[in-house]
């Protein structure tokens, strides 16, 4: 975000320049009729004069007069020095606020003037820089066809692109791209039929993935359309493969459709990176559809990935489905609004408002706000947070479904300064259901957390549900859980299990320590479902009598008050305030 001085030094600069072309335009237009305006502009000055003085003598009372504004600005002042750090605050989130409308309307793109399109400027030795549709279209087939994996490089979005929009081409009518896999005139093909063929193969050996550094300098792709219909295995989105940097990258009013055996499906990559790289200040907007009949890791932005993501959000709304209805444990959802499977160190500054439909039919479901399924024992989630609502169906015995504001299936070490608001909708048999972990697989350290979000579980036949964890599962997962906070309701038909709790649902073995974990008596009966004994719990029954959310989770300043009503008076992260894009 640009410093607010700046901002009004830019947007009076912009005002000057209107006002000097309007007057100009003005002058040009009654230069013609002078002669019969001057008796009515005589007329208008002398009405303007007696104005003036009017406004100048009650000007001088009010600011020289008993009560007037120099007084009043003595008296003041100790008021102005200490209300001056709330002010900038209310500025920042006011821009924020706009900031978040911007990104999220429709994108003004202007008409492309690249001289050579189908190929990238060179800007520099190490940076090309796309121009036009034409442009990214070379590009792709560059990296999947030629095996130019660009490492080393830096690929720059010159300016925003819509593919819906003919200022986004130098000739939307061409048809000279047929061996780049578009037969037809350009434009009609890729917001038609398969659309756009997505950056990167699927070459096991990795000779035609991206290497390099995508920046898309905070500007935005628009109408990325694909769809495919494969009984093969598919990777679908922006990028197919990337093993490189994505950086400062919108995605704006995308629509992905794929029908397929395994699919890694994400917005913005199907799959991402290694641990050394970094997906960062990127965001995507639109819906995502996918149906499979085998393994599926799906994602607002990544399907799967390795890379470190931060500073993120998704507002794709997301539908799964599985078809598959064969042996048992050979298929399942992996799908989260951030990314479906994670295997890299660090989530961070992260949020989804995406909703998320996912059916898994017979099979396993792993679904929830941030990540699906995180892999890496040495990995972490922290400052991020979910406000969409996430509802899953299935039927079967299978156990390992799994549903959570946060991650559902986790292996992570360390989760902190993170919340749910999102509604959690369960229909699907043998669940686990977590605010904000469901199924914890190692030792953890869970720390400055809540959970706002209703829970609402229609099918009876769940497994382990708690407000904040739904369970651990195996004897070396450990839990240290500190500073937490419930007040989401839980709401269960007709339960016919005990491991039910507003803070936690099943304590294997009392594995789980508790240190000043907070809940709402109503929220649930109990803290924690089936466990012999514990301390750490503190139940209250009246939001009166509760410390607020703020005193309970807040360490090293990660939180702040809501002072602009953006949770519903709930603290907000402090990055929330401050949403400075690098």
């Amino acid at each position: 975000m640009i410093k607010t001085k700046k901002k009004f030094k830019d947007k009076k600069s912009n005002f000057k320049e209107t006002l000097e072309s309007c007057s100009e335009s003005i002058l040009k237009s009654n230069s013609k009729d002078s002669r019969k305006m001057e008796g009515i502009t005589l007329i208008a000055l002398v009405l303007t004069i007696v104005i003036l003085i009017i406004l100048a003598t009650i000007t001088i009372n009010f600011a020289f007069g008993e009560n007037g504004l120099i007084r009043s600005a003595e008296s003041a002042r100790d008021f102005y020095a200490n209300d001056t750090k709330y002010t900038e605050e209310s500025i920042s989130n006011v821009e924020s606020y706009i900031d978040g409308i911007i990104n999220d309307a429709s994108i003004e793109v202007e008409q492309v003037t690249d001289g050579n399109p189908g190929q990238l400027e060179q800007e520099s030795d190490t940076t090309l820089v796309i121009n036009s549709i034409e442009d990214l279209v070379f590009f792709s087939y560059d990296v999947t066809n030629n095996e130019n994996t660009y490492e080393g490089k830096t690929v720059k979005l010159g300016l925003s692109l819509d593919f819906n929009s003919d200022k986004s081409y130098v000739d939307p009518n061409s048809t000279d791209y047929i061996k780049y896999g578009y037969n037809g005139p350009l434009k009609q093909s890729l917001v038609s039929g398969s659309g756009f063929i997505p950056i990167g193969d699927q070459r096991e050996d990795g000779t035609n993935y991206f290497y390099g550094t995508f920046d898309g300098d905070n500007k935005a792709i628009c109408s990325l359309y694909i769809n495919i219909n494969s009984n093969q295995g598919v990777n679908a989105g922006f990028f197919s493969k990337a093993r490189g940097n994505i950086k400062n990258l919108g995605l704006v009013n995308a629509d992905v459709i794929v029908v397929g055996a395994l699919a890694n499906v994400g917005i913005l990559s199907a799959s991402g990176g290694t641990s050394e790289n970094n997906i960062f200040n990127c965001y995507a907007t639109g819906k995502l559809n996918v149906t499979g009949n085998s393994w599926m890791c799906v994602g607002g932005l990544c399907g799967v990935a390795s890379a470190n993501i931060e500073n993120c959000y998704n507002l794709v709304n997301i539908e799964c489905k599985d078809t598959y209805s064969g042996q048992e444990n050979m298929s399942n959802i992996s799908c989260g609004g951030i990314v479906g499977r994670f295997s890299g160190v660090n989530i961070n500054k992260c949020y989804n408002k995406g909703n998320i439909i996912c059916d898994g039919g017979n099979n396993a479901i792993i679904v929830a706000g941030i990540c699906g399924s995180a892999t890496n024992q040495e990995g972490n989630i922290k400052n991020c947070y979910n406000n969409g609502k996430i509802e899953t169906m299935g039927q079967g015995t299978r156990s390992d479904k799994s549903l959570s504001g946060i991650v559902a299936n986790s292996n992570l070490s360390d989760i902190a300064y993170c919340y749910n608001l999102g509604e959690l909708v369960c229909n699907a048999e043998n669940s686990n259901i977590g605010g904000i972990v469901a199924i914890q697989n190692k030792a953890l350290e869970i720390s400055n957390i809540f959970n706002i979000g209703k829970i609402d579980v229609k099918e009876e036949n769940i497994k382990y549900l708690g407000g904040i964890i739904a369970t651990i599962s195996a004897a070396e997962a450990n839990v240290n859980m500190n500073n937490a906070y419930n007040t989401g309701i839980i709401n269960v038909e007709n339960p016919v299990i005990q491991e039910i709790g507003s803070i936690a649902g099943y304590n294997w073995n009392n594995l789980i320590t508790f240190n000043n974990c907070n809940y709402l008596l109503g929220t649930y009966d109990k803290g924690v479902g089936v466990i012999s004994s514990y301390t750490g719990v503190i139940e209250l029954d009246s939001i009166d009598k509760f410390p607020s959310v703020l005193e309970v989770v807040n360490v090293e300043g990660a939180f702040e008050e809501d002072r602009s009503n953006i949770n519903n008076g709930y603290p907000i992260l402090s990055w929330q305030h401050n949403n400075v894009k690098e």
